[in-house]
């Protein structure tokens, strides 16, 4: 698989997070980066779902975690045979692969079997017991491929057939007496230029003449094997040369582990450590999901880095990224919020502007470095702002976020406060909405004073629908908190026409008879011109969680 560059933003993402993704992503295609993607590491909200459906934006593709799975570990493409391969053929190419293992496929690329050396030293015992006759599944195509030799008349050329190799060493009525003691058929017959020889197998029958040393043919005898229908071929090798290499002309799934199990691109590196152990060659095929080898992963790849490369944006602590990013090299971060304690491996670009948005901090890249800002990427730059700063009114919105809103408007040809409009109408889809999936819009976990929480936010242009269906949206917000062991959970509705919130919460009694919210029922607060979480809300619970819990160190808190 080819290097690839995620562009991600936090876990269940905002219009912000999702829409910074996309544009940054553009920017770097332009910059070069050609096999950089947009990513997300949750559901779409209904609003981002009405942004990407209104310009036409296909959407990101979808990273449920990054705990390291086997496809992100393959660099180079499979080395594979077909079914029909020969045996020689398939080793040889795994000597100039310098491969352990080859995977065996159909036409369609899909996984069959495997070729290793323990298989082939396993089967090939077979077929050379002295013991035993030895019975060859060959086709007249592949011997002549095999031994490179000179067809003359051949038939059936694709037929494998289970045939019997019989060299003309002895006297004529000794050979004779060897022949009629076969099915002639199945007869593979070795002999140099000996016409009797050749004319008696011919005439009765033999699948095939194989005459060895580059001799020719006898005299009238071309006639007569095309009468009898049976293949004859020059060999350029010995008699016993040319009998060891039709040995090796059996197709390759004769000599093949059938038991062997290829793993799933998608299987996690963690779960096939002892399947990969207990293979003689340490090395697994990888199919993806349609069954078609995409790679090979071996014990070597275990100490590799994955091929992967993620940009983070509109996040920087790992608390808030899709799982499993500690295990990637990040190349860059884009974020509008204070600073996590987090430490990467190797020196990046880090780029944390005091804004409203992130989108604001990858329109001013756009300009500064005089990319082309397409339509459909100036829209959705211009949606995150807007939605970020709740259509400028936010106490984060600051005069570049007003600046860059009305730049990327005037591109568009968008009046800001009707697309708003437009933009925050689409959020009345929440009413049909699960309780489970409104707290997983925008939902973002803190820390403060050892403990931890969680907060969700939702804008919506009235709050009275969301508040009526108080009993079941504090009931999930009971069961999240039980079963994440946190101190609180709470769902912050923003009412962007009235310019304030509702505050739903569950959490340590202690905690929640100590807020000093107005209070509208029970768990239910009024936050009258609060709209920010991050600058006005989280400060506030903060001093109250102090209080209760009698410290003052503050959290790392975004």
């Amino acid at each position: 698989m080819e290097r690839k560059t995620y562009v991600i933003g936090h876990r269940n993402p905002d219009t912000d997070s999702i829409v910074s993704a996309i544009a940054y992503a553009e920017l770097k295609r332009q910059q070069g980066l050609q096999n950089c993607f947009p990513a997300r590491a949750g559901k779409l909200t209904p609003q981002t779902e009405y942004i990407l459906e209104r310009f036409r934006i296909p959407t990101p593709v979808y990273i449920p975690d990054l705990v390291p799975k086997v496809g992100y570990f393959l660099s180079q493409p499979p080395v594979t045979v077909t079914e029909s391969t020969s045996l020689w053929d398939a080793l040889d190419k795994m000597d100039r692969e310098d491969v352990n293992i080859l995977p065996v496929v159909d036409e369609a690329g899909r996984y069959k079997a495997l070729l290793n050396h323990n298989a082939f030293a396993r089967n090939i015992m077979r077929k050379i017991n002295p013991h035993r006759k030895a019975i060859i599944p060959t086709s007249i195509n592949l011997l002549v491929q095999t031994l490179k030799a000179q067809p003359l008349v051949t038939f059936g050329g694709d037929d494998v057939v289970k045939s019997r190799i019989l060299v003309a060493g002895s006297s004529t009525e000794s050979f004779i007496q060897h022949l009629d003691a076969e099915i002639p058929a199945n007869a593979l017959v070795l002999t140099g230029d000996r016409e009797d020889i050749q004319r008696y197998s011919i005439e009765r029958g033999a699948r095939a003449v194989i005459v060895t040393n580059g001799m020719p043919l006898a005299k009238g005898l071309r006639e007569l094997a095309e009468q009898r229908k049976v293949s004859v071929i020059i060999s350029p090798y010995d008699t016993s040369s040319t009998a060891f290499l039709i040995l090796y002309s059996t197709p390759v799934r004769t000599m093949t582990d059938e038991t062997a199990k290829p793993v799933n691109a998608g299987s996690y590196v963690r779960t096939i450590r002892e399947a990969l152990a207990a293979t003689p060659s340490r090395c697994l095929p990888v199919v993806d999901d349609n069954d078609v080898v995409i790679g090979v992963f071996s014990e070597s790849d275990l100490i590799k880095e994955p091929n992967i490369d993620i940009i983070m944006v509109d996040h920087n602590e790992l608390g808030q990224a899709v799982e499993g990013m500690e295990h990637y090299r990040i190349l860059e971060i884009l974020d509008h919020h204070r600073l996590g304690n987090f430490s990467t491996r190797y020196p990046i670009t880090f780029i944390n502007r005091v804004v409203g948005a992130t989108s604001t901090i990858v329109a001013g890249m756009y300009v500064e470095q005089k990319a082309v800002l397409t339509p459909g990427v100036a829209a959705l730059l211009l949606a995150g702002i807007l939605t970020d700063t709740l259509m400028l009114r936010s106490a984060t919105t600051t005069d570049t976020d007003r600046e860059t809103a009305e730049h990327l408007a005037g591109l568009v040809d968008l009046d800001i406060e009707t697309f708003g409009r437009d933009i925050f109408n689409s959020a009345r889809h929440l009413t049909d909405v699960p309780a489970h999936d409104i707290l997983g819009m925008d939902a973002k976990p803190y820390g403060a004073c050892g403990k931890k929480f969680v907060v969700s936010q939702v804008e919506v242009n009235s709050t009275e629908e969301l508040v009526g269906r108080k009993g079941e949206l504090l009931a999930a917000l009971a069961r999240k908190r039980e079963a994440e062991g946190l101190y609180f959970v709470a769902l912050m509705i923003t009412d962007i026409t009235a310019l304030s919130s509702v505050l739903l919460i569950d959490g340590v009694p202690e905690f929640i008879r100590r807020i000093a919210f107005p209070r509208v029922d029970d768990r239910i607060f009024m936050c009258r011109d609060i709209l920010s979480r991050k600058k006005q809300l989280i400060p506030l619970l903060i001093e109250q969680m102090e209080a209760v819990l009698g410290q003052s160190d503050r959290a790392s808190v975004r």
